[in-house]
């Protein structure tokens, strides 16, 4: 498998580079995973917007199977919440209105 610099495109001979030869900059390994931080954020948004958490889970469960499933019981938990809140918030509304 042959590797190529992220920041150029140039093709390296030695798989075991730190530094392209063509631009200078650090060759980065393959397979990083974001930060934990970047993960929480994804799940942070995606119980702030659940429409967001469904489409994530929809398209990143099979790449980021463990990601997507946070995010998608985020949606859901936040879809839930919000419908129990609207269904209390309008009781109470209209029970003041009758009173």
């Amino acid at each position: 498998m042959m590797k190529f610099c992220q920041h150029c495109g140039t093709e390296l001979n030695n798989e075991e580079a730190n530094i392209c030869l063509n631009c200078g900059c650090a060759i980065q390994p393959e397979n990083t995973n974001p930060t934990a931080e970047y993960r929480i954020g994804i799940v942070v948004l995606a119980a702030l917007i659940p429409l967001f958490g469904l489409i994530w889970w929809l398209l990143k469960k099979e790449e980021r199977p463990k990601e997507a499933r946070y995010c998608g019981i985020a949606a859901l938990i936040s879809f839930c919440v919000t419908i129990v809140f609207y269904f209390i918030v309008g009781f109470v509304v209209g029970f003041a209105a009758v009173m």
